[in-house]
């Protein structure tokens, strides 16, 4: 079995069921056991922290069907909800579900408003760019609220070469309002980059704080991946 940042997430899942009295047994061929022995003692100290985990969701289909994932993990005690991210290294890059890591057509529909404000007929690798480049603000906004779609958001992460944890409770989450004129990206000389700089990879600084990784690939089905730097993240939004 490879073992990847994939692996980690699936075995983290396992666990959860495992000591909420769930059925893990879908999750057997996914998981990994030295991962499942590391992880059992953080995610019993995490769960005394949340509402009961009720119900394992993260393998259904999202609610927009098709070859979607659900954007909840787990389901828990008054019906609240529970998405989890893990980084098996010491990158703390993460995707928002749907949006992070999408289809050109997915991507469509939840930027339709903003490609008429761009002008821009349809997605390809170039549109992509224009739409990231020129609407960060409003573009980065709809991958938060996704990213932070549940209730809870459960991070386990590698630090010092231990892994450690972080609940978020969304909704102590202050109403932040993402303004273009704060962000930034730069070239290695420290001048700003534009439209045209951007090869197949790109970062966006938030008041100096580097928060994303914007991608477009030639060679990669889907092409594009946004993803944000969680422990940057945190510390810009105070959490």
């Amino acid at each position: 079995m490879p073992v990847n940042n994939e692996t980690l997430g699936q075995s983290a899942e396992k666990v959860i069921c495992d000591l909420s009295g769930l059925d893990s047994s879908h999750l057997e061929t996914r998981s990994h056991p030295d991962y499942e022995k590391i992880l059992m003692p953080l995610i019993f100290k995490a769960l005394k922290q949340i509402p009961k985990v009720v119900t394992h969701t993260g393998l259904e289909r999202g609610s927009r069907g098709g070859q979607s994932k659900s954007k909840v993990d787990f389901i828990l005690a008054q019906n609240e909800t529970l998405s989890l991210k893990t980084n098996k290294s010491a990158n703390t890059m993460v995707c928002a579900p749907e949006v992070g890591q999408a289809s050109w057509v997915v991507l469509e529909k939840y930027y339709s408003s903003l490609l008429k404000e761009n002008n821009i007929p349809y997605l390809n690798n170039k549109y992509y760019k224009k739409l990231v480049f020129n609407s960060i603000a409003k573009f980065t906004e709809v991958q938060i609220n996704l990213l932070f779609s549940c209730d809870y958001l459960l991070w386990i992460f590698l630090l010092k070469k231990k892994f450690n944890y972080k609940i978020i409770k969304v909704k102590n989450l202050k109403n932040f309002e993402w303004k273009t004129e704060n962000f930034s990206s730069l070239k290695k000389d420290g001048s700003k980059k534009n439209l045209n700089d951007w090869n197949e990879s790109t970062k966006f600084r938030y008041n100096n704080i580097s928060i994303i990784e914007s991608q477009v690939h030639n060679h990669r089905s889907p092409p594009n991946k946004f993803r944000f730097d969680m422990k940057n993240l945190c510390k810009l939004l105070n959490l």
